[in-house]
């Protein structure tokens, strides 16, 4: 039996990141170019102790990833600026600069955005992952397509092509020797940038299925000043099961006033477990049915 080639070892080593990247760009219709980006920065969370950050965000419905897009997109803005430059003019567009997506599954929280700014070690590094990794196994052909040719790389930036302001002197990463039949993918530097989705979501996007044990319900009163207590207001409402009279309601669903809130609540897993005025409730991410109603 044939041995593997590197391309083929690497591809292989990080399927996980590949099929991210197609789904990012040919499900989600991102750009190619900045999700290469993206995934480096998830690659250097992980090699920073945040470990298993990419498997966590790949288990998300496609609304909530984008929101961790945005969250990554705003992070390589600030970590491409220039320590003397202050705040690149444009940044977050006066948006939220924290990180609830982001810092639900991080080993240790990051205050905001600012902590990126202009901070060459971490460029270094997020550098790396994009030239050794997102390069040769972020392709848009198919999700174990070929990888970039080192030769033609030259050319090939060191620093976020979302941020306009150059980085100067970016350490240049020799990127690991690949097949010599593999084809380059020629980006365009007059694209548009890409700009997070910013419509508001659809309550199915933004809910919770919830269930509770058999003959301990728990009201919608109790649900929401539960949640909203622990996690600030962040629930738009709860709807349960509808029961016959003597009957009482097992399941129910909660809806988030943001689609950011749903990997905080469940801690990054995909089910999370909570003792409200000593009755459980168990939660997960919302799967659409018609089963269930606003009136209690």
């Amino acid at each position: 039996m044939a041995s593997m080639t590197t391309k083929e070892k690497l591809l292989l080593f990080h399927k996980l990141e590949s099929d991210l990247f197609h789904r990012l760009v040919h499900d989600l219709a991102q750009d190619p170019a900045t999700m290469r980006w993206v995934i480096a920065l998830w690659l250097w969370l992980e090699s920073a102790g945040h470990h298993d950050f990419i498997r966590r965000v790949a288990a998300l419905p496609g609304p909530v990833v984008l929101r961790f897009v945005e969250e990554a997109v705003a992070c390589l803005r600030r970590l491409a600026n220039n320590p003397g430059q202050g705040a690149m003019a444009g940044t977050n567009n006066g948006g939220d600069t924290h990180l609830p997506c982001t810092n639900a599954f991080l080993a240790e929280p990051i205050d905001d955005v600012g902590y990126f700014q202009g901070r060459r070690e971490v460029l270094d590094g997020v550098s790396y992952k994009y030239r050794s990794v997102c390069l040769a196994v972020c392709n848009v052909g198919s999700s174990t397509t070929t990888a970039m040719e080192p030769s033609n790389m030259a050319g090939v930036k060191t620093a976020p092509p979302m941020v306009r302001s150059p980085v100067c002197g970016a350490q240049r990463v020799e990127p690991l020797a690949l097949n010599s039949e593999a084809t380059y993918f020629s980006l365009n530097p007059e694209a548009t940038p890409w700009i997070p989705m910013q419509s508001p979501l659809p309550d199915d996007h933004r809910s919770l299925f919830i269930t509770f044990s058999k003959g301990h319900p728990i009201s919608k009163e109790d649900i929401v000043e539960f949640f909203d207590l622990m996690f600030g207001p962040c629930v738009e409402t709860v709807m349960v099961e509808k029961v016959a009279p003597g009957e009482t309601p097992v399941y129910g669903r909660m809806i988030l006033r943001s689609a950011a809130m749903i990997p905080v609540v469940l801690d990054g897993e995909q089910t999370a477990k909570f003792l409200i005025k000593g009755r459980h409730l168990w939660a997960r991410i919302y799967v659409p049915s018609s089963s269930l109603s606003g009136d209690a």
